[in-house]
C-alpha cells in the first residue's frame, strides 16, 4: 500500500478584468478641414455638463456656422460606433427666452430648426422650459422629427428617446488625454500552465489537481514520477477552467 504526503504546492489560475483611465471624451479628435478647428465626441450628460466639460477641455460646445458645417458634425458624430446619437450643440436661450446665443460667443449667422414640428417651441405649451440645442439623430422614429435638423429641449433631454451625446469644439488639440473609446474586458487565458518543483533522488512524486470549488476531489495529473535530484516539470490544459494544483510525496 502506497500513501500521499502532501507538499506545500499551489497554484490557482484566475482571470482579471482590465481598468482604464476615466475621462470625459467619448471619441476623437476628429478634424475638420474646412475650419482647421478639433471635434470630441463627449459622453452623455445634461447640457450643461456637456458645456462645463467642453471648457474644461479648453473649447465649448460646437457651434454651427453653415449647413456644411452641420453636415459634416452628422457625418461625423451621429451615427458613431453604429448608434444614432442626438447630438447637443452649443446654442441657447437659457439667458433670455427666445433668444438663441452661441456658448463661443459668435454671432448666429446659421439655424437648422425642425419646423415640420414647429421648433424652436420651447416644448409646445407643456409647460418646462426647453433652453438647449440638440442635433436630431437618424431613425429617430417620429416622423415629424427630421434627422440633421435641430430641435429645443430640456437641460437634461427629456422627452428626446435616446441619450444625448455633446460635440466638443476647440481650435487646439487637446494635450495628454488619455485613451478614448469604450475600455475592453481582458481575460487572462493560459493555454498550458507548467508545475515545477526540486526533486529528491529516488523519491517518487505525484501531481494532482481539483476544481477551485469547494471540494476534497484530487485528480491525478499524469504518472507518478521517479525524482533525480533536479527540478521536474509537469504540463497540464486547464482550457479556461479555474484549478488548484499540488504534488504529494508517494511513500511506500
Amino acid at each position: 500500500m502506497k500513501t500521499l504526503v502532501a507538499l506545500a504546492f499551489t497554484l490557482m489560475v484566475w482571470s482579471a478584468t482590465a481598468q482604464s483611465n476615466v475621462n470625459h471624451i467619448l471619441a476623437g479628435p476628429f478634424t475638420n478641414l474646412a475650419n482647421g478647428h478639433f471635434y470630441y465626441l463627449l459622453k452623455s450628460t445634461t447640457w450643461s455638463n456637456s458645456e462645463a466639460r467642453a471648457v474644461l477641455y479648453g473649447g465649448h460646445l460646437a457651434t454651427v456656422r453653415d449647413a456644411d458645417e452641420n453636415q459634416w458634425i452628422v457625418d461625423t458624430f451621429s451615427n458613431y460606433g453604429g448608434v444614432p446619437r442626438p447630438l447637443y450643440i452649443g446654442l441657447s436661450d437659457a439667458v433670455t427666452e427666445g433668444t438663441f446665443t452661441w456658448t463661443s460667443g459668435e454671432p448666429v449667422t446659421y439655424t437648422n430648426w425642425n419646423t415640420a414640428s414647429g421648433e424652436p417651441n420651447n416644448s409646445g405649451g407643456s409647460g418646462y422650459e426647453e433652453d438647449s440645442v440638440y442635433i436630431i439623430q437618424p431613425h429617430s422614429g417620429n416622423p415629424t422629427v427630421l434627422a440633421s435638423f435641430w430641435n429645443d429641449v430640456p437641460n437634461d433631454g427629456a422627452g428626446v428617446s435616446r441619450p444625448l451625446y455633446g460635440v466638443l469644439e476647440t481650435a487646439t488639440l487637446i494635450e495628454n488625454l488619455p485613451p478614448t473609446g469604450t475600455p475592453p474586458v481582458a481575460h487572462v487565458r493560459l493555454g498550458c500552465v507548467e508545475i515545477c518543483w526540486l526533486s529528491q533522488h529516488n523519491i517518487q512524486y505525484q501531481v494532482q489537481w481539483k476544481p477551485a470549488l469547494p471540494t476534497t476531489n484530487w485528480f491525478n495529473l499524469g504518472p507518478v514520477i521517479t525524482g533525480n535530484g533536479f527540478e521536474l516539470c509537469l504540463t497540464d490544459t486547464p482550457r479556461g477552467t479555474n484549478r488548484v494544483y499540488r504534488v504529494q510525496l508517494v511513500v511506500p
